[in-house]
């Protein structure tokens, strides 16, 4: 079946830095209706949303591309939703094989999957030994008041998109508010969702 991803452009501010671009990125594909990689095969052919996995993280990313929309960074930015993740990450794997701009103009990918359940003010982050400067940035980004607690870790591989890009090493980060007993089930739906976390 035809699908495609969605893709969407902030211009940086800077002169020099607006041609050097971040994706930030989040896959809006899920299960449906099919057992195939279901958790819960006995619900049988019950939809199975994907409100965490991942309809948070595509959330976080349009909301993600309306801030920096207000508030352009120096950098331009690349907001893209991926199809076929949970068929092999096919969406993601298509996009970084023919980019829209110059490979060595890319300088990160952010990848947000699993983020709508933020326990405990518990926070994982992948991939930071994808760039000597991430962990100094994270450190930065997480000031008080609104500091999370953070596990940072990893390189840059992993059952997610990010993984596409650091195959063509590029730096990445993968932000996860963890597993949960509704991952990949009928019963992983929109009220479980921690909207202010």
């Amino acid at each position: 079946m035809p699908t495609q991803n969605v893709v969407g452009v902030v211009r940086g501010t800077d002169p020099t830095l607006r041609d050097e671009y971040v994706i930030v990125g989040a896959h809006f594909d899920h299960l449906g209706r099919t057992t195939m990689g279901a958790l819960d095969p006995d619900a049988k052919d019950a939809i199975r949303n994907g409100a965490d996995d991942n309809a948070s993280g595509t959330a976080a990313v349009i909301e993600l591309a309306r801030l920096l929309h207000l508030t352009p960074p120096k950098r331009s930015v690349i907001f893209v939703t991926f199809s076929g993740e949970e068929l092999g990450l096919l969406g993601s794997q298509y996009f970084v094989d023919s980019l829209p701009v110059p490979p060595e103009k890319v300088r990160a990918m952010l990848n947000f999957d699993m983020v709508g359940r933020l326990r405990d003010n518990r926070l994982i982050v992948y991939g930071v030994a994808t760039a000597s400067e991430w962990n100094a940035i994270i450190g930065r980004a997480n000031a008080p008041p609104n500091a999370l607690d953070i596990t940072a870790t990893g390189d840059g591989f992993g059952a997610s998109d990010h993984s596409s890009f650091y195959a063509k090493n590029l730096p990445v980060l993968h932000f996860f508010t963890n597993v949960h007993d509704d991952y990949h089930k009928a019963t992983d739906d929109a009220e479980k969702v921690n909207g202010d976390g």
